[in-house]
């Protein structure tokens, strides 16, 4: 034995020096060498692994987030309230709606909007296509097809106010659905929804 060293197996080892043990071409202990390259695995895939990694973790933060927003069903951003250009009809509804499921589109006047005790509310046609209508509150007297709107038209004591509500389940299944909402004395509101499965 040499003064200073210790002894492994049958080679003396310096003291402070880590012992030299091969597996395959890398060697333990070797300032060199990186535990990847014992395993097999490049630093290439490691890093590829990393960035996969984050990228599933923002991902599912994005989707965390969203969610929270209103994007899945009720939340922050989910419900809306559009106005005309007037300021005097309101709309109320469901910015991200599922697809087959329910949502409520809510039209509201102002006192005075009726004309000869009634107001006529119209509504696109391609909009109310992609959804069924399960029901209308209150009941109108006339529901007529105005070129691409159909037109409701509902008796209003007093001059008003009025507030009219659509049970909607949309049915066209991933998509963006537009809509024009107006009547006869008050500015239309244009409003959008996305549908999701």
């Amino acid at each position: 034995m040499y003064p200073g060293s210790l002894t492994c197996g049958f080679e003396p080892v310096p003291v402070g020096k880590a012992p030299l043990i091969r597996v395959g071409e890398a060697e333990v202990g070797d300032d060199r060498s990186d535990i990847a390259d014992l395993i097999g695995e490049s630093p290439s895939s490691q890093h590829r692994e990393w960035v996969l990694n984050r990228l599933v973790q923002a991902v599912l933060t994005v989707i965390v987030l969203a969610g929270l927003a209103g994007a899945w069903g009720e939340g922050v951003s989910s419900e809306v309230e559009a106005t005309g250009a007037d300021g005097r009809l309101r709309v109320t509804y469901e910015r991200f709606v599922r697809n087959l499921g329910q949502t409520r589109l809510q039209v509201r006047f102002p006192p005075g909007s009726a004309q000869q005790g009634s107001i006529r509310l119209f509504i696109t046609q391609d909009y109310l296509a992609d959804n069924e209508i399960t029901t209308v509150t209150p009941d109108a007297d006339t529901v007529t097809a105005d070129g691409d709107r159909l037109v409701y038209e509902f008796p209003v004591p007093n001059g008003g106010p009025l507030t009219v509500t659509f049970d909607l389940r949309p049915n066209s299944g991933l998509g963006v659905l537009n809509a024009t909402v107006g009547g006869s004395t008050v500015d239309s509101v244009q409003l959008w929804q996305l549908v999701y499965p």
